[in-house]
């Protein structure tokens, strides 16, 4: 079963905001390029008025590294983690992309219905069934992202605080959002967002 949620009514980007979502640099690559534009977490959902809705319905991407991701990603996007040493190894400082809205969030309490977004995402077929089976409920919560590249890269010091939740970091100051531009075209993203939403409500 599935529950669909409404998306939040986003008229504009915000021109600044403090908030970051954690997600593997890989991925955010893969977001980067158009590649994938869903992530998927057990948490990060509060329900208001019975609709599921994202704790932030906007974000930066905040790229995480880690010592077994070569483990949870498609074989072809291996040989591409070499290219994210010289940041990853920068341990002091964040490096900031891209900005993302939450264009909606489903609820994917089917095994067959969370299988079938395998092909949207980077993620090996392993890693898909052990984040769903992880924790006490399976599941997963499926996050659709209108995703945007930041018009001019941010770095910013890493702070204790960023450690705190799995999901958020909290950036403790605002980065601005200015020229940030959309990674799928205007005209080509309705397509890719109701092919992924027909999927999750089905």
């Amino acid at each position: 079963m599935t529950s669909p949620a409404r998306p939040p009514t986003l008229s504009l980007m915000k021109t600044q905001n403090d908030m970051a979502f954690k997600e593997w640099a890989i991925v955010c690559q893969a977001l980067e390029e158009g590649k994938q534009t869903i992530v998927l977490r057990k948490g990060g959902v509060k329900e208001v008025d019975g609709e599921l809705q994202p704790e932030h319905p906007e974000f930066f991407l905040y790229p995480t590294y880690g010592a077994h991701v070569a483990e949870g990603i498609k074989p072809d996007w291996r040989p591409r983690l070499h290219k994210l040493d010289k940041e990853a190894k920068d341990t002091k400082h964040v490096h900031f992309r891209l900005y993302a809205i939450v264009e909606s969030v489903h609820k994917v309490t089917d095994w067959e219905v969370a299988k079938s977004l395998i092909p949207f995402t980077i993620l090996s077929d392993q890693e898909m069934e052990k984040e769903f089976n992880a924790g006490d409920q399976p599941g997963l919560f499926v996050f659709i992202l209108r995703v945007h590249s930041l018009a001019v890269p941010m770095e910013m010091l890493r702070k204790a605080a960023h450690d705190k939740d799995p999901i958020w970091a909290p950036l403790g100051t605002s980065l601005f959002t200015a020229g940030a531009f959309q990674v799928i075209p205007e005209g080509a993203w309705p397509y890719t967002r109701d092919k992924i939403r027909k999927m999750v409500q089905a």
